[in-house]
């Protein structure tokens, strides 16, 4: 018998509408009827919710339904995938958001020569792999209070980083046009933007990249 079948039988042995059974899942009804119908599968946490809420072992639940199986055996392969491509991602920003905190801060040179060429490919490929990790990051398990805490050190460090860009105006350049100014006080504004982000992964993200790592 097919896991989809199980769970109708055993929601029919308790007289249990799907609402019913959604309701102490904490979950949409609409969820069960796609599980009760093949369309998708439970998690292996909501499993054993399920195993408890009818008093059936796992194994009851999982045997025969081959095809369930392999379901969860793509999703496994395909978690592992993820976690690889998000611990490379990770490391990945973290050293490149060094690379542009001090390019920023106008310890590395600005441009020319084969450094600056260099700095200047690490620092693209940092924005890039950002876009990736952001991507790659499983914000499921990013509790609230961990979403508030990587909001307000981005605040911080955003403040910070512009403190630092800024803190010469730009305006009392002699020889520089009012667009000229307005043009570099946004393209500061901008990166600095994206190197707080990079700098909040770095220090947030930590946590999820070591449960992930540990797997």
């Amino acid at each position: 018998m097919k896991f989809a079948d199980k769970i109708k039988l055993y929601r029919h042995q308790h007289n249990w509408t799907q609402q019913e059974v959604a309701e102490r899942l904490a979950i949409s009804r609409k969820t069960i009827s796609s599980w009760e119908n093949s369309r998708s599968y439970p998690d292996i946490f909501m499993l054993v919710q399920i195993s408890d809420l009818y008093h059936v072992s796992l194994d009851n639940l999982l045997r025969e339904d081959h095809e369930m199986m392999d379901n969860y055996k793509e999703e496994h392969i395909s978690n592992k995938k993820s976690d690889r491509d998000f611990r490379k991602s990770y490391l990945y920003n973290a050293v490149g958001s060094i690379f542009m905190m001090l390019k920023f801060i106008h310890v590395l040179p600005g441009h020319g020569g084969i450094f600056g060429v260099l700095i200047g490919a690490i620092i693209g490929f940092t924005i890039v792999n950002l876009y990736l990790l952001l991507g790659e990051t499983n914000w499921n398990r990013v509790r609230t209070n961990e979403k508030i805490s990587f909001t307000l050190a981005f605040i911080i460090i955003l403040s910070l980083v512009l403190a630092i860009n800024l803190i010469n105006p730009l305006s009392h350049i002699p020889g520089r046009s009012a667009d000229y100014t307005s043009g570099i006080i946004t393209g500061r504004i901008v990166g600095s933007m994206i190197v707080s982000l990079s700098l909040t992964c770095s220090f947030s993200l930590f946590p999820q990249f070591k449960e992930r790592s540990e797997k």
